[in-house]
Order: C-alpha cells, then structure tokens, then sequence
C-alpha cells in the first residue's frame, strides 16, 4: 500500500519491548489511527516513553489496531529498535527530518535520494539535474500529443520531441527538420522534396523541387515530411528517415533524385543534361503506402567547382564553355580526338597563368593573370593592386612596381579584364579583398619550335620506339618533317640529335621550291633549276629545257639536226666506203635525213 500521511494522529500504547505496538485509543484533541490509514497503509511513526528516556522514530505499517516496527530511522538505543519498558508510550505520525524535503535558505530544495513522480511534474522554474535523467517510455507508453513534451521513443531508440504539428515526431539526432511556408498555391504533400523560395516573417518558404526547371527549383533543400496545405507553416526533414509515402517507384538500396516535371516527386535515375540532377537520399522501403527514404541530399549541380586533389570522372564529360587546362601535360588515352574548329591553335596559353603569378599580401588571393603575351618586350612584368574595398572592390595596375600608374579605380567584374599586350588579370570574387596586396607577374616573347608529334614503335625490329611528326624549325623558319626522334618532343627539336631523321613527305600535288630528292613520276610544269639526274623525260614536253652540258635528244629533234649538218661535203670528209665501210673514198649520200642519221651513227661507230 502507499506511504499516508496524516496531521494530528496519536494514540497512546502500553507495549514493552520491541515488538508490534498495540493502539491504545487516541488522545484527546488527536485522530487516531483507524480515522487517518486503513489496513496495509504505511507511515512514519514516533514512539515515546512518557516517563523514561527511551524514544523511536521509524516506518510502520498499519493493520487493524496495530502498528507494526518495520524500519527504524532515529532511536534512543543508536538508531535500533528500542526494547521499551512497562509504562504509557505515546504514539503518533510525524514528518522524520531525514526523509523531509525543505527550502534551504538560498530558496533552493534539496532531495536526499530518488523521487517518483506518478503524475505530472510542473516546475515554474529551470530545473538542474547533477547526473542524469531516466526516460522509460516504451511502445505501450508512448505519449499522446502535445507540444513541447519531451519522451523516449523505444522503437527509434531515441529521445523524441513533440513540436505544434500533431502529425510527426523529432527523433533527436536521427533526423533535422525545417519550419517553412507553403506560399506555392497549392498543397505539398507528404514526401515531396521542396526548395526554398524565399521567406515570409521570417520563415522560409517552399514550392515544389523538379529538375526540369531553373538551376535554384532542382535545388532541394529536403522533403515535406507531412502534407503541408497552402498558406499554412510545416516542417520539412533535411536529414533522416521519411516514413508512410508511396516509394512504389523506387528500387530498395538505390539513391532517389528529384524527378522531372511540373509535380515533381521523386525518381530512381538521376536526370540527365540538360536537365539538373539533385540525390535526396535513399530508398530503405518500397511500397505504395508504407514506403520509407532515409533523405541525404546532395546536389550533382554547381554554379562553381573546385577540386584541390586529384578527379576521376567514370563517364562522358560535356564542357559547355572554355576549357583551361594548367598543366605541363594533357593525356588523352582515345581512340581519336574530333574537333569542330577549323583551326587548331597551339602555343597560345596563358603565358604568366596561375603558377608564375606571385602575391604579395595578407587577404584574399584570388587572382591570375591570364592570356598570351602578344608584345615585343621581354620580360615586362604587370602589378596589380587593390586600391579600395566596397561593392564591388577597386584596383590599379603599374608596369613599373607603382613608380607611375596605368589605371586607378579599375571595378572588379569577375571576368577576364584587360590590361596590355593581350594580358588580362582575372579575379574570382568581387569582393572581400584587403586594400594595399599586390599580384605580379612578368612576359617575354615566346618564339620556339611549334608543331604536332606522335611516337610509334616497331618493337624488336627496326628502331623501336621513336617520334615522328611536323614542326616549324625558328632556327631555319622552314617546315620541318621528321620520322625518328627519340627525345620527347617539346621545346627546341634538336636536329643534331643522333636519334633524329628527316621525314619523306608523299603528296599528290608540291608547289613552290623543292629542295631534296624526288622519288616518282612529276605530272605538270617544272618551274626552276634541277640538280640531280633526272631518269626519265619521255612523257614530258622539254621544248623548254636550257640544255646545259647535259643534251636529250628525241628522233625529231635529232633529224632536223641531222638534216642541218650533215651534207655530202661533211660525208665526204668522214673517207668512208658506203659499200665496205673500210675508208674508201667512196661516198654514198642517202636521200632520207633519217637514213643519214643512220649512217652517220655507223660511221661514228
């Protein structure tokens, strides 16, 4: 039974020893026992000799005239049970100081030991508790709604909060919510990821995220974890479970994306270009009703991406604009590179660029020098230096460290800005730079060998790796082939090399000078001087040969020579016998040019 305490209960008792009092009746001005606990009821006793030094004080339990001994806080006899003597004992309920709870002269309380509270507790106050707090709610005692009431909740294993919406519960720690408006016109329905629109009295408001909208509508900030009505205040969950929506779409264990199209919602596969790809989460639970998504949102868009360690991208990469690389080298491990431009432009970064522009400040360090130096002096070296802070933050630049200036009070756009000879400072941000730091960086003229190389290998056999490619040669400004070189090829091609060969270039048609040896047929005119020996002329007109000591002769060229100088005096001069050919002086004239150039052939020998 429980603890009674009553006000003025005392009987009297005649009880020797130290067993169970007998009540005696009450006294006068007093209830007794019987007036104030019932059979079974316990409660804190004194006991007093009217006559003799012995006294008790201690926990009893009431039965029916009789007042049983059971604990005993304070005695006569140290703290134990008193063995009382003949005589009148009085008996009452009284308040033991140790089992009293008390201001203390700070107004503070102090309690000696646990305190069970089976109702409510209500403190006007704080409350400060030294240790700890025991929550023991279990499933059967979760508690019914109401706002502000703190429990824990044995089926998450977490301490749960009521907030001023009846129909979710915050798991502390497990999961983050939002308080926003719905401004969007109509109702946002339960497991809907939203982003934030802007704010009404200071409380976010949401529409619905799709990814088929603007860059900031695919952005979601979470996911209504209730039906949240038009114009009315909700709670979305930026972190942690979503429980009892319709997840009969998605696939268990699979990232869940904002979905594509004017409702909104949820999908498995992430939207693809053009369209913006935000994951929300994961998908723990696939049903129509009783679907559960454990929402992490991370976004695959971004307005600006930075990387400070290395990236690998598993799949195709599309780059909308420019396409700046810094390095010393781009490898592109495919199988052909297909480019649009009709021209492919080498040699033409930024000649100072991000790695040789030095600051010299305590802010922010955000700038380069971009663009390639199209000036003829060497080494000229351009500073730029805040001048003034604000909205946005202002510069000037010098040629000269500042002994004299270019321009003040440049506004810092963001973009490329140009100073001179093609070189241009560009700044990341606007503003939140420091008034007096300077960025430097010097540029000379860039005029080394240019062109496009490749390697080959021919294995065991033959030269094995090597390079082979077309550059223009600055030190000869000729074009330049080549078919073995084994050096990397970058900078200067050195042509003294012991790897290195001049190619054989094939082409259907040469024009201008051709210096070297030429293998195969020559179709068309041959303008200019050959050296060399020219194997063969037949299919050729060389009516315009200058013959030199070399002379080619065609059959029609030689008759009409022939026909020029040999007469019969010249015949007649040679003394040979037509008929034995052995140096008479008989001479026979053919009629026939061609015939005397028979003739004059066997004459010669």
């Amino acid at each position: 039974m429980a603890l009674v305490l009553k006000d003025r209960v005392k009987e009297t008792t005649t009880v020797t020893g130290s067993g169970t009092v007998t009540l005696g009746g009450s006294v006068v001005g007093f209830q007794s026992f019987s007036d104030a606990l019932t059979d079974g009821d316990t409660t804190f006793y004194a006991l007093s000799h009217r006559t003799a030094a012995e006294w008790e004080v201690g926990i009893g339990t009431y039965t029916s005239g009789t007042l049983s001994r059971d604990t005993i806080l304070e005695s006569s006899n140290s703290g134990s049970a008193v063995s009382f003597t003949a005589g009148t004992k009085d008996v009452f309920l009284t308040y033991p100081a140790e089992k009293s709870v008390f201001k203390n002269a700070d107004e503070s309380v102090d309690f000696p030991s646990d305190v069970n509270v089976a109702g409510s507790l209500d403190v006007a106050g704080s409350a400060e508790v030294e240790t700890y707090i025991d929550l023991k709610t279990t499933v059967a005692t979760k508690p019914a709604h109401a706002a502000g009431r703190l429990f824990y909740d044995e089926a998450f294993g977490a301490l749960a909060v009521y907030n001023d919406e009846a129909d979710i519960t915050l798991q502390v720690g497990q999961e983050e919510y939002i308080r926003v408006k719905n401004n969007s016109g109509a109702t946002i329905t339960n497991g809907t990821p939203v982003y934030l629109t802007g704010e009404d009295a200071s409380t976010p408001t949401i529409d619905v995220a799709r990814a088929d909208g603007t860059y900031n509508a695919s952005q979601a900030v979470g996911v209504a974890t209730h039906d949240i009505e038009n114009n009315t205040v909700g709670y979305v969950t930026t972190r942690g479970l979503i429980a009892d929506v319709d997840t009969s779409h998605l696939t268990v264990g699979e990232r869940v994306h904002v979905a594509v199209g004017a409702s909104g919602g949820t999908q498995t596969d992430a939207p693809s270009y053009p369209y913006y790809a935000t994951d929300i989460g994961i998908c723990l639970i696939s049903d129509a009703s009783s679907g559960c998504i454990y929402v992490y949102v991370e976004s695959h868009a971004f307005e600006t991406l930075r990387v400070t360690e290395n990236a690998h991208f598993d799949s195709n990469v599309t780059v909308a604009g420019d396409f700046t690389v810094l390095g010393t080298q781009t490898i592109a491990s495919s199988e052909n590179i297909s480019l649009s431009g009709a021209f492919n432009y080498f040699n033409s970064g930024d000649t100072i660029g991000d790695a040789n522009t030095t600051f010299t400040g305590t802010g922010l360090d955000d700038a380069t020098f971009t663009g390639h130096y199209e000036g003829t002096t060497t080494n000229k070296t351009f500073y730029v230096k805040i001048d003034a802070t604000g909205t946005p933050d202002t510069f000037s630049w010098s040629k000269d460290n500042f002994a004299t200036t270019e321009a003040t009070g440049v506004a810092i756009t963001g973009a490329d800005q140009t100073l001179e000879d093609n070189i241009s400072v560009f700044f990341n941000a606007t503003t939140g730079h420091t008034v007096g730091d300077i960025w430097s960086g010097s540029a000379s003229p860039v005029n080394v060998d240019s062109g496009i190389a490749s390697n080959r290998n021919t294995g065991t056999s033959g030269i094995g790796y090597t390079h082979m490619g077309l550059y223009y040669d600055v030190s000869t400004n000729k074009w330049t082939f080549f078919d073995e070189y084994s050096p990397e090829p970058q900078g200067t091609i050195d042509t003294t090399h012991a790897s290195f060969s001049y190619g054989t270039a094939k082409a259907g048609t040469f024009e201008g000078n051709l210096d070297g040896n030429v293998t195969g047929d020559v179709t068309g005119n041959l303008i200019g001087s050959v050296t060399g020996t020219v194997s063969s002329l037949s299919n050729h007109d060389t009516g315009g040969l200058v013959e030199g000591s070399n002379l080619y002769y065609t059959a029609a060229r030689a008759n009409t020579a022939i026909d020029t100088r040999v007469d019969k005096a010249f015949v007649d001069a040679l003394d040979v016998d037509a008929e034995t050919l052995d140096g008479s002086t008989k001479t026979v004239i053919l009629a026939d040019a061609e015939a005397n150039a028979l003739a004059l052939s066997i004459a010669l020998g």
